[in-house]
Order: C-alpha cells, then structure tokens, then sequence
C-alpha cells in the first residue's frame, strides 16, 4: 500500500520527502549541521606568534626575536595541521629579512672598526 500527499492525494514513492506533482513537504526532515575545517583555528597562535616576533626582531628584540620567530615560523611550517601557513611563510620572511638586517649592520660595524 503507498502513500499519498495530503495536499494534492498523488501517490508519492514510499522514500519521498516531497510530492513531486505539487511540491509539498510530505516528511519532516532533520537538518544536519555542516562544519567545515577551513574554519577550525588550528596553528593560527603559533603562525601568529612567528609574525610578530619576526616584524619585533628588527626592534627592540633585536637577534632574539628575529630567532624566535624563525623557529615558530618553521615549526608551523612543518605542521600539516595548521590552516595558516601563508601567516607562518611571513613570519619566516620577517624573521629571515630581520636577522639578516641585523648580522650586516654587525659586519658594517666590524668592517668600518678597520677603516
């Protein structure tokens, strides 16, 4: 024995959830909720930790920071996990372009000690 709709009396197909003839929601339907994991925060800390001592490590933290960033840029670089690996490639930027600010003022300083 089939069912049928209660808006139009069509026979409806014994899975439907809608009466094809008349559009009429013949079962109720549970909603399922859907998160994705683009929106899952992993990494976003040390991702973020590796921009700021980077950008820190040209002043005041001068070498530690420039260190600090490098090693956290790095290490969220290597986590597969973390969703935000464009902030920890410029936070390895930062920290690189920082240090290497610093060792050439040294080598500038050591080389006009000579001159």
């Amino acid at each position: 024995m089939g069912k049928y709709c209660s808006n139009c009396g069509r026979e409806l197909q014994e899975d439907s959830d809608v009466c094809l003839s008349c559009g009429k929601l013949v079962r109720e339907v549970s909603p399922t909720y859907y998160t994705p994991q683009s929106q899952s925060n992993q990494g976003k800390a040390l991702s973020t930790i590796s921009v700021v001592f980077g950008a820190l490590g040209f002043w005041p933290l001068i070498i530690i920071g420039s260190i600090v960033g490098l090693v956290t840029s790095i290490i969220g670089l290597s986590d597969d996990a973390n969703r935000f690996k464009e902030r920890s490639k410029i936070g390895l930027g930062l920290s690189i372009g920082s240090l290497a600010f610093w060792l050439i003022l040294m080598v500038i300083g050591r080389l006009s000690y000579f001159f």
